[in-house]
């Protein structure tokens, strides 16, 4: 009898050991690490809810994404023009449509050229995680990118659907 609950407490734990989360296999990004009020004197906020503020500064913005891409010169000039005026803008007004907003941001973030301050610690957050990932399933195969902060994942773009 004593085996057979010896044996049961160690098939428990065995089974109290498996990981509750996935492995998260990426590639660790540094971002901005201050609010430096040099480098932030004029900013665009790319994300802002309860929990994050995610901003870049408005040099940066206005020569990365997406006005590096074609079509975009009416909304660069725009943000140019606003910048001069404001010290704070919302990405959202120079995006075409309300779906660049997701692009936008995984840009920044990929690449760190943003600022990300966790809300609720008030504490800056100085790297992310991103994880390129490629799912097959029946007739569809898809890939994208997915951004976790602080092991939780916060972001997942879909930049390929194939469908066979």
């Amino acid at each position: 009898m004593k085996k057979i609950i010896f044996l049961l407490v160690i098939i428990a734990s065995c089974f109290g050991c498996k990981k509750d989360t996935p492995e998260i296999k990426g590639v660790v990004v540094n971002l901005i690490s201050n609010d430096d009020p040099i480098i932030f004197k004029k900013s665009v906020i790319l994300f802002d809810d309860s929990n994050y503020l995610i901003k870049t500064p408005l040099d940066t913005f206005i020569m990365g994404y997406p006005f590096n891409l074609d079509g975009y010169t009416d909304l660069k000039n725009k943000a140019i023009n606003d910048g001069a005026l404001k010290d704070i803008l919302t990405v959202s007004d120079y995006l075409k449509s309300k779906s660049d907003s997701i692009n936008t941001l995984a840009y920044y973030l990929e690449t760190g050229k943003c600022y990300l301050f966790d809300k609720q610690t008030k504490k800056s957050i100085n790297t992310i995680q991103v994880e390129a990932y490629k799912e097959d399933q029946l007739i569809q195969t898809t890939s994208g990118r997915r951004f976790y902060i602080k092991n939780k994942l916060f972001l997942e773009t879909v930049d390929m659907i194939s469908i066979f």
